[in-house]
């Protein structure tokens, strides 16, 4: 059929493009092609003098008959390839990452900055299969960051019906846990973790408390769903040690009742995994693969967020970081997973980031940071992402977007 459109649609030309069996040598195109008549033969110069203008333009074109030599278009040059000059197809990837949303949603702060980081989303129709719980579908946790002043990084709780609109908790003080003391020394809070608990049928609000070259402590509040809070809780403490490193960015997964996990970062290339089996006395950590170690050249992880994937039976993490020959301000979210069989085992299946500041003057368009999300379960599971992110004005903002692995990968098996 192919061939035939060929034919008919230069049927004026004398030269014509020559297809022959090959079935009586299939193992030799050089053998068949010398013995097709010299004055049949397209060359390639001819053909592109003859095709140029109808072919340029084209982005994919070909054909393949069963023991017949085949001709293949390919993009950009839209040049003919001789079929015993075709490579075999290699697989590849291609990453396109998400798109940056163009507008940061507002989050109301009690120091009424506006700006805010560290977002933990838990949307509880998704998650939970409950239409609302303490009258709100979704409940976000956060803290203010104004212009990097760590004095505001006190965790704050935000509610919404839409995941968009967000107001602040009825009935809840925001901040939920003031500014440590002695914060001039060099206390601060920061990295909240929300987190649902349906035995206790409540909201889990974890943070770290960092007393610098001295302690790290993640603390714990529990909320009730008439939005009463708990006194707060001590769940670790880690004294400061420059080999071990920090206690960063607390992402916890309540896998049962009796077995709870806790991720976190030490400021360098290691997460680590904690154990609980109450969610609030919490084991030391043990180290787990370093996938981003070699990733790209390789990568420094710094903030994480987990979220099961209950149909693949995977743990799903985005992970803010930058590579290593870089710094903070180089910071992208990328993707990593870990079969729930075996939680420190983690494995990076892209081959680059979901997440990349944007251009221009866009609000993100300094570097991404640590981000909540919600996998919605399917066949081709979507991604819903709330992520903070820095301008290059130092103004910190939390932005929503949303896809699945499939819009960002494509395998290519053949061309």
């Amino acid at each position: 059929m192919l061939e035939e459109k060929m034919l008919a649609s230069f049927k004026d030309t004398s030269k014509v493009l020559m297809m022959e069996d090959s079935d009586s040598d299939s193992d030799s195109h050089s053998e068949s092609e010398s013995e097709i008549e010299s004055n049949n033969i397209i060359t390639r110069r001819s053909f592109l003098k003859t095709f140029t203008g109808t072919v340029a333009g084209l982005y994919f074109f070909g054909f393949f008959s069963q023991n017949k030599v085949s001709t293949t278009l390919m993009p950009p040059q839209a040049t003919i390839v001789i079929a015993d000059e075709v490579q075999p197809p290699q697989p590849s990837i291609i990453n396109k990452p998400f798109i940056n949303a163009l507008k940061h949603i507002e989050t109301p702060t009690y120091d009424r900055s506006g700006q805010a980081v560290h977002p933990s989303v838990i949307d509880f129709k998704t998650e939970h299969g409950l239409e609302t719980w303490g009258g709100f579908r979704y409940w976000m946790v956060l803290t203010p960051y104004p212009h990097f002043d760590s004095a505001f990084e006190n965790p704050s709780v935000l509610v919404s019906k839409d995941g968009l609109n967000w107001i602040s908790s009825p009935g809840i003080k925001n901040p939920v846990a003031v500014k440590p003391s002695a914060s001039l020394n060099g206390n601060y809070n920061s990295d909240p973790e929300l987190v649902y608990d349906p035995d206790r049928n409540a909201l889990i609000l974890y943070w770290r408390e960092n007393y610098r070259d001295n302690y790290e402590k993640i603390w714990a509040i529990i909320i009730s769903s008439n939005h009463k809070l708990s006194d707060k809780i001590l769940c670790l403490v880690k004294p400061w040690d420059r080999r071990t490193g920090l206690v960063l960015s607390p992402t916890i997964w309540r896998k049962s009742a009796e077995l709870w996990y806790m991720w976190t970062t030490d400021g360098n290339v290691t997460m680590h995994l904690h154990t609980s089996t109450d969610g609030l006395t919490w084991s030391s950590g043990q180290p787990c693969s370093l996938p981003w170690n070699t990733w790209n050249g390789g990568y420094i992880p710094w903030h994480i967020s987990a979220k099961p994937n209950h149909l693949k039976q995977t743990i799903d993490f985005l992970i803010a970081g930058w590579p290593k020959n870089g710094t903070m301000k180089d910071s992208q979210l990328f993707y990593a997973t870990a079969p729930m069989s075996q939680p420190k085992e983690l494995s990076m299946p892209l081959n680059g980031p979901l997440l990349v500041p944007s251009g221009g003057e866009q609000w993100d368009n300094g570097f991404i940071y640590r981000s909540g999300f919600v996998v919605e379960p399917g066949e081709s599971p979507k991604f819903r992402i709330w992520y903070s992110a820095c301008s290059k004005e130092k103004f910190w903002y939390i932005g929503y977007t949303e896809g699945t692995l499939d819009n960002i990968v494509k395998r290519v098996t053949d061309r």
